[in-house]
């Protein structure tokens, strides 16, 4: 109903660009590019539902904002359920695909393959990002997060499922896989790790990052839909706020920030994006202040529009003025 109504789903899309974000926040902590997530290989433990949206919206920002084809996007993810590493020859690929959308073009053109462990195919395959969404608590044993850590680069270790019990680790025991090295970030909260007198940020990817300033960007803006586009660039635009603080503690998400600040940040950058794929209908007051001043005015004006919650003290008087 995307073209009906002025919608998006957030426990897929919401979620899945919130992951996005954590990705693109590992990459400004290695000191990479957004872009740079086109040359990663990525590991997803799950094949569920939740899976299939984390990964068609990342293969989408590698394909239509980073220049790879769809079939060499496709090729940059690998996919393992509870049956192992997820082939062309999977005897129910298709089947699976009622549960994760286009499954088929994310698995691996080698039969041989077919079944093999999470540790094997990490061990084969040597991926730079391990996420799990796979509700299956302590997945990522020492074994696992210690074959990541084989990493040239310090390996980005994304256990998001929730609650905490089906958490694939914890932070502590991804630190201590990988001497320190792991940037973390989970679906569950942990406190932060110190190694050696150092605090290393534990990341909450954390929805709340990202759906209040893509929905107050699309429905002050008046976009009549919410893109794809748009939804990758409210991505984008979550990192920028990454500071000099949040990098050293090797933070995903801008930690720093106040959310009033990310929502309007968030809101000017997607109705920008809006504005740039040429959708009909703007808000003309939101078009005028960035004509005007950029982004500067045009966030002045998306703050004049926030609610915020001041009231008016009310004083009893008592009968008569008394």
């Amino acid at each position: 109903y995307k073209k009906e109504y002025l919608m998006f789903n957030d426990d897929i899309q919401g979620t899945a660009a919130t992951v996005l974000a954590g990705l693109y926040g590992a990459m400004k902590v290695q000191g990479l590019a957004p872009e740079d997530i086109k040359n990663q290989k990525i590991l997803i433990a799950g094949a569920g539902s939740a899976g299939s949206g984390v990964v068609l919206t990342i293969r989408n920002a590698i394909n239509k904002r980073y220049g790879l084809s769809l079939e060499e996007a496709s090729r940059r993810f690998y996919i393992v359920d509870a049956n192992g590493l997820i082939s062309k020859s999977r005897s129910n690929l298709v089947e699976m695909e009622d549960q994760f959308h286009d499954l088929s073009s994310f698995a691996v053109d080698d039969s041989e393959m077919e079944g093999m462990s999470l540790l094997d195919t990490i061990k084969t395959v040597k991926p730079n990002i391990l996420i799990g969404l796979s509700a299956c608590g302590g997945l990522f044993n020492k074994e696992v997060l210690e074959a990541m850590n084989e990493s040239d680069t310090p390996p980005i270790i994304f256990p998001l499922s929730n609650p905490t019990s089906r958490s694939e680790c914890t932070a502590a025991q991804a630190q201590a896989a990988t001497g320190g090295r792991a940037i973390f970030a989970s679906g569950s909260p942990f406190p932060d790790v110190e190694i050696e007198g150092k605090s290393i940020a534990s990341s909450q990817c954390n929805n709340r990052y990202i759906f209040p300033g893509l929905a107050l960007g699309a429905a002050l803006g008046q976009t009549g839909v919410v893109t794809n586009a748009m939804i990758n660039r409210a991505a984008e635009a979550l990192v920028e706020l990454i500071d000099d603080e949040d990098i050293a503690r090797r933070a995903t998400f801008p930690e720093n920030a106040e959310i009033r600040e990310i929502a309007c940040h968030l809101a000017a950058k997607v109705f920008e994006q809006a504005l740039q794929e040429g959708l009909k209908g703007p808000n003309p007051l939101m078009v005028e202040a960035y004509q005007h001043g950029g982004l500067a005015e045009l966030k002045t004006y998306i703050y004049s529009k926030m609610w915020y919650p001041n009231y008016r003290p009310l004083v009893f008087q008592g009968r008569g003025g008394e």
